[in-house]
């Protein structure tokens, strides 16, 4: 068993949603590699829940534990509120809306239910890996390293394929990868996801766990494969994971707590001065920090004041769920070209902080954190200590990153919940939400 397990009370039902479960944690850095296009990339995981959501229908109940429950009433008040927004804002339209600037999926109303279905649906996925994790811990952290095992795999095989001058071979579904230039080399930064920032951040969140699992081999293999990723705000964020891991609390006797730590800072210090000595923290951390291009600290700045501008305006509630980016005309801080063409794409926050100030106001926000603190305080103790500093670099990271809906964030929490109450020894009887 893994830290904290305890047994649980009644044999294990290895059902047809087990399976579904365990399918959708180990596809959940597929969100662009093996999906299927059908007007938006039909995922594994979402297929797999959506099998899983029918299995609750049937018993019209979803299995979870109380503490996945009374996390999750905050977000089910969130999604309330943004259905409450969305439609008076579609009724009485704020000023400034702009539908038609740039292509989109499903226009205004589209775009927001949609946003509020998959908040939903990852709510759903939250619920389901709190229990699972509770009941079956082993198989659900199996099942998700061995997804981010094949995704560190794919993208080794694409740095490898770059550096020997080799056109890769791309999953499918994988057609257009997002790119980065450093030097002559073009490398291919978003492994299995649309983008380096959402795989770093998975890579982050799967190294936490890892190391909550003891497979450290695993945890460096993954922290190594965040390098791939040249996602500036993630190397942070691992900084920060593996300096609270090994500067927190550890289990043992005190000889062993002083190797573990010694031999783990030595270690970081290695990497550390091996990034340096390749160039590679001076052009991917530094340089895009405090270099002289500053095209891409310009353009994430405007976003992050356009937000706060939008949100200004509409202060308690914002403007709506996935409605940034038809306002951003509107209110846009700096009014030049930036490197995304206002007429082709929609825009973001690029700051989950930033997003939900703007599309949910101080309401939305604080829903949210309240949701954010309850898993937080219950990631407490030595056992749990690298969930909660996965939760740290996740908080860390929210500052760069595209939108809090992401499937494996919530997942991951889920896990956080899950461990926790098995930490705890409880046995919750009541299975219904």
């Amino acid at each position: 068993m893994t830290a904290g397990t305890v047994a649980y009370a009644g044999p294990l039902r290895w059902g047809v949603r087990r399976v579904l479960v365990l399918l959708a944690i180990a596809g959940l850095p597929f969100t662009l590699a093996l999906t299927i296009d059908v007007k938006f990339p039909l995922k594994i995981y979402e297929l797999a829940l959506a099998l899983a959501a029918l299995t609750c229908l049937a018993q019209l109940r979803i299995p979870t534990i109380l503490a996945a429950r009374r996390a999750a009433l905050p977000v089910v008040a969130l999604l309330c509120l943004a259905l409450l927004v969305l439609l008076i804002h579609t009724w009485f339209p704020p000023s400034g809306l702009q539908a038609s600037a740039f292509e989109s999926r499903y226009g205004p109303l589209g775009d927001g239910i949609a946003k509020i279905l998959y908040v939903g649906l990852a709510l759903f996925g939250f619920l389901l890996a709190a229990w699972h994790s509770f009941r079956d811990e082993d198989a659900v952290i199996r099942a998700w390293l061995v997804g981010a095992w094949a995704a560190s795999a794919y993208a080794w095989y694409l740095l490898a394929s770059t550096v020997a001058g080799v056109e890769p071979v791309l999953l499918p579904g994988a057609t257009d990868p997002q790119r980065i230039g450093l030097g002559n080399l073009v490398f291919i930064r978003s492994g299995t996801f649309e983008e380096g920032n959402y795989f770093g951040l998975f890579l982050v969140l799967s190294t936490a766990l890892a190391l909550y699992a003891r497979r450290r081999g695993t945890a460096l293999v993954l922290s190594a494969t965040v390098l791939t990723t040249f996602s500036t705000v993630n190397l942070l964020a691992l900084a920060v994971l593996w300096t609270l891991v090994l500067l927190g609390p550890l289990s043992g006797g005190i000889q062993r707590r002083i190797l573990y730590k010694t031999g783990g800072l030595a270690i970081v210090a290695v990497v550390g001065a091996v990034l340096v000595s390749t160039g590679y923290l001076q052009s991917v951390v530094l340089g895009k920090l405090t270099g002289a291009d500053v095209g891409s600290r310009l353009e994430r700045l405007n976003q992050a004041l356009t937000g706060l501008q939008i949100f200004l305006a509409h202060p308690l509630a914002g403007v709506g769920l996935s409605q940034y980016g038809y306002y951003y005309d509107r209110y846009q801080f700096v009014s030049v070209a930036l490197p995304i063409d206002p007429v082709l794409a929609k825009h973001i926050a690029n700051n989950v902080y930033i997003e939900l100030l703007s599309e949910l106001g101080l309401v939305g926000l604080l829903l949210f954190a309240v949701f954010l603190i309850q898993v937080y305080r219950r990631s407490g103790g030595p056992i749990l200590w690298p969930l909660r500093c996965g939760l740290i670099a996740m908080l860390l990271a929210f500052n760069a990153f595209p939108t809090f809906s992401v499937m494996f964030v919530w997942a991951f929490l889920g896990l956080v919940v899950g461990a926790s109450a098995r930490a705890g020894g409880r046995v919750v009887p009541a299975e219904t939400a």
